[in-house]
């Protein structure tokens, strides 16, 4: 028998295998698209099956993410040390690494955690970028210690998925020549045929975004040549594959193979079929002796990757110490950076985040910005030459207004390593690139995003940009602190909170406005809310966040002239408050009434205090101070409402 087809027959058995064994899952990709992973797998992926985490190995993300049990059929034959047939007979219960979708979190050779529809393959570009950027960045000799490419197992549900398009948009742009989608093309989706939603022509949109077409069918041999064509391009390419969902079953061809899941008396019916004589979970001898190249061929491109360290570290000794450094996710902060920034009594904190930032970005040689057309008003921008294809190591990467993608290229970039990357868009366009985010704490990624205009303050633009909901939106998300900070201390420790944070997802929150800049202690910051201004005895504690600690303080006044004595508490990130400890948090809240002032929906305030200020409606287009007064949000009307409040 051909090897090549009994190592696809045994892809296939052991991703059926293990779907039967769960009695879940996707099986028609499993046998349609298992020709298509063979080919780059044994014949392309530079990857040192075991040693996972070298640096300088290809990429393979798969956008498909419900395939994931063809993911860990093929890393088993292809022998990776990070998985075995025992992982994959626990394939989707509890505590497996063989999880219903892929997660880089807790199985080693998942580049990244993959599922919504198109986000891995607009994370991808986020890969290329980073290795684009880092292979020119650390070339020496002939070659460069950082050159691979990133590979994407696509399909339709992908493509049609609008940050797919942006995503496409970018590459073409950038000229990423070194990116390389694999469309799975079947033309079926999950309720019928692909026809029945989209018509396209995909090599006029390729040509249109500036992509390498190729297509071919889903024979091994055609698909390698065209791969290997593939890495020849210019652009970076998509390779229209035709393949059959749930290929040599009797569903093929058809919507029902989307979520096949054969009983076992089917698995072994279909074993007969297609003549393969081995139990279930068993990898042929034959097949693991074919797959000894894939070692091989890992094994030897990490011996010249340190043969070109060795050049580096030889002829560019401070060079050859940071890529050390970027490539274990090692950045340095050094307080002396700041050591003249001057204090300011009233600014917005848009300008203070940005100047800590562009301050980073110097000191910082890998860092970059991805700018979704807002940098003007963000202020999130560096230093430097922009991004192109003629400066890839330049400091900031023009998307337009494509927020999605943006907050995935990010994802991208840092999954990457040996790069970092924010992104900065208005916090009311938070809800475009939420998913993105959200897919970013899931993937344990020590991600930033910047969002600015941070209130009803914003004013004449009116409602659809003035946000309510979407601090509490974004602070709901799992394994991701949001930062509002008050003052520049508070915005410098959230930077600082990002660059030693390994696999959370950061954002931070800043003003429009300017507003008063009040200075406490430092120190207490770590413990995400404190005492700002206190009073020995008092008869409330105000908790504010933000540009609203500002506004807290006039109100303090006010009710001082109404002999109300308040202490005021900065709460510049809730999750860390949460974590402190319970004497901390006790000490900070008082034991008198406590009250919030955010301008953002109250509800989830109460988990603190007994009055919660803020907004709970769609504000209006007006002067900011017509809309604070119309919306009881000025000093002395909050003042009025805490009274009535704690007297009533």
């Amino acid at each position: 028998m051909d090897i090549s087809a009994l190592a696809i027959k045994t892809i296939r058995v052991l991703g059926l295998s293990a779907i039967t064994q769960a009695k879940s899952g996707h099986g028609g990709i499993v046998l349609g698209a298992a020709p298509i992973m063979y080919a780059l797998f044994h014949d392309h992926l530079k990857i040192d099956v075991t040693n996972l985490k070298h640096f300088n190995r290809d990429r393979f993300i798969l956008s498909s993410g419900h395939g994931s049990a063809l993911l860990y059929a093929m890393m088993i034959v292809a022998g990776y040390k990070s998985i075995n047939v025992n992982d994959l007979k626990v394939f989707r219960q509890l505590n497996s690494k063989t999880s219903g979708h892929p997660e880089n979190a807790i199985l080693p050779g998942v580049e990244v955690c993959t599922g919504p529809l198109g986000q891995g393959a607009a994370m991808s570009v986020g890969f290329a970028i980073s290795e684009r950027f880092l292979h020119k960045r650390y070339q020496v000799g002939n070659g460069s210690v950082v050159d691979h490419y990133t590979y994407v197992l696509l399909g339709d549900g992908d493509l049609e998925e609008g940050v797919a398009q942006e995503a496409m948009a970018i590459a073409g742009k950038q000229r990423l020549n070194k990116l390389i989608w694999i469309y799975d093309s079947n033309r079926i989706q999950l309720d019928g045929k692909v026809s029945d939603s989209t018509d396209w022509n995909l090599k006029t949109l390729c040509k249109a975004y500036h992509w390498n077409y190729l297509k071919c069918s889903s024979q091994y041999s055609v698909i390698t040549k065209a791969i290997t064509k593939a890495k020849r391009s210019k652009l970076p390419t998509l390779i229209e594959v035709t393949t059959t969902i749930g290929e040599t079953w009797q569903t093929a061809n058809s919507n029902k193979s989307h979520g096949l899941v054969l009983s076992a008396e089917e698995l072994e019916k279909y074993k007969k079929q297609i003549d393969f004589n081995y139990p279930n979970f068993v990898v042929p001898p034959e097949v693991k002796a074919d797959f000894s190249v894939v070692k091989t061929r890992g094994q030897a491109a990490r011996e010249k990757d340190l043969q070109q360290f060795k050049l580096l570290k030889k002829t560019q000794h401070k060079l050859a110490n940071e890529y050390l450094a970027i490539s274990k996710n090692q950045y340095a902060f050094k307080n002396r950076w700041f050591a003249k920034t001057p204090h300011v009594e009233n600014e917005a904190t848009r300008n203070i985040v940005g100047n800590i930032i562009q301050t980073v970005f110097t000191n910082q040689p890998t860092f970059i910005t991805v700018n979704p057309d807002l940098s003007s008003s963000t202020k999130i921008i560096a230093d430097g030459k922009n991004i192109t294809s003629a400066t890839p190591t330049g400091k900031n990467l023009n998307i337009g207004v494509r927020e999605f993608v943006g907050a995935d290229i990010v994802n991208g970039i840092v999954a990457h390593g040996g790069t970092r990357a924010v992104c900065a868009t208005f916090l009311s366009f938070s809800d475009y690139n939420k998913a993105a985010v959200r897919l970013g704490a899931i993937s344990q990624l020590p991600i930033l995003n910047v969002y600015t205009h941070d209130s009803i303050t914003v004013g004449e633009d009116g409602p659809t940009h003035q946000p309510i909901e979407q601090i509490p939106a974004l602070r709901l998300i799992p394994n991701h602190y949001l930062f509002r900070p008050a003052n520049f201390a508070e915005a410098l420790f959230a930077i600082k909170f990002y660059l030693k944070n390994k696999k959370s997802a950061i954002s931070i929150i800043s003003s429009r406005s300017a507003f008063k800049q009040i200075v406490g202690d430092a120190t207490q910051i770590k413990f995400g809310g404190y005492c700002l201004i206190d009073q020995p005895e008092y008869d409330l504690t105000i908790i504010a966040t933000g540009s609203e600690v500002g506004l807290a303080d006039e109100v303090i006044a006010c009710l001082a002239k109404k002999q109300i004595k308040a202490r005021l508490v900065s709460m510049p990130c809730v999750e860390l408050f949460r974590q402190s400890p319970l004497t901390h948090q006790n000490a900070v809240l008082g034991n008198k009434p406590r009250i919030s002032l955010e301008f953002a929906a109250t509800a989830p305030w109460y988990e603190f205090v007994d009055y919660a200020i803020g907004i709970d409606q769609y504000g209006y287009s007006a002067k900011p101070k017509d809309l604070c007064q119309k919306l009881e949000l000025t000093p002395p009307q909050i003042a009025e409402r805490i009274t009535k409040f704690i007297k009533p």
